[in-house]
């Protein structure tokens, strides 16, 4: 009998205080609260069409994408998790991860949060620098993003990630190894590190910004990997750095072709069973 291969969730949430000018992800803005409810139950609708492909099988990892879904409250995200464990089996040591902006972070929300069940955060930094900052139509400062990360640690995570991006607008390549030493300096062990890239539909694309030259991207990333290797943090997929222990078992089971369900507006999965590999949305 073929073992299947692992299973994971993502969930959607859509909603973010602003759209980014570089961002091609299904996200919308002006979030309104009360949209929380009957988001809730149609996640769950979305879920119960889909447990039929599971066969007993146990989620080993949790995502909370968007968008951002630290807009949405605690409370939601509880009855979210209360909702597929009744639903599913979820592994011992499942990963719950739930993706965060600083301009939404609160600390009795962090707090809630872990509460809940989420176990690890990934939050959305992009930059420490408060002029690329702006650039980049982010809504919160290098400061909130530090006091974001202190916020998270202070609440009890141990796991956090925090996403940065390089190759921005005008960037020298000492800013951007700035942007991850402070990270580093933070006691960050898991970095997402992005090229900027201009997509289609998107406002950069619209109005191109000036971007460094592939020669300093080029230099950018081989001191990137030399500052990272030096602080114990190695490349375990394209973009994704972390010490011993610490990969995301979220990203790994996509890298290795893993099963995902997927709920939420615009999310897409792959269930694999006897027939094969079902792609759905």
């Amino acid at each position: 009998m073929t073992v299947p291969p692992p299973l994971a969730l993502y969930i959607h949430i859509p909603w973010c205080e602003r759209k980014c000018p570089y961002c091609d992800f299904n996200s919308h803005e002006q979030f309104d609260i009360a949209v929380e409810e009957p988001y809730v139950t149609a996640l769950f609708n979305d879920l119960d069409q889909q447990l039929a492909w599971v066969d007993n099988r146990h989620v080993n990892s949790i995502f909370f994408g968007g968008g951002t879904p630290s807009l949405f409250s605690a409370r939601a995200i509880d009855r979210i998790l209360q909702g597929i464990s009744k639903r599913l089996s979820l592994s011992d040591s499942c990963e719950i991860t739930l993706e965060s902006n600083p301009g939404s972070a609160e600390a009795n929300k962090y707090q809630a949060y872990r509460q809940s069940g989420v176990n690890r955060l990934s939050i959305g930094v992009q930059s420490f620098n408060d002029k690329q900052l702006k650039r980049l139509g982010r809504v919160h400062s290098g400061q909130e993003a530090r006091g974001a990360i202190a916020m998270a640690q202070r609440a009890g995570f141990k796991r956090l990630n925090v996403d940065l991006i390089f190759g921005l607008p005008e960037q020298r390549v000492q800013q951007a190894l700035a942007d991850l030493t402070l990270a580093l300096d933070l006691g960050i062990d898991h970095l997402s590190w992005y090229q900027l890239t201009i997509e289609r539909n998107t406002a950069f694309w619209s109005a191109p910004p000036s971007l460094p030259a592939s020669d300093v991207i080029d230099q950018m990333q081989r001191q990137a990997e030399h500052l990272l290797n030096k602080h114990g943090l190695k490349q375990y997929e394209i973009s994704a750095w972390s010490s011993d222990g610490e990969a995301s078992v979220h990203n790994l089971n996509y890298w290795r072709f893993g099963d995902y369900l997927a709920i939420g507006a615009g999310a897409h999965g792959k269930v694999t069973n006897s027939s094969g590999a079902h792609r759905f949305k």
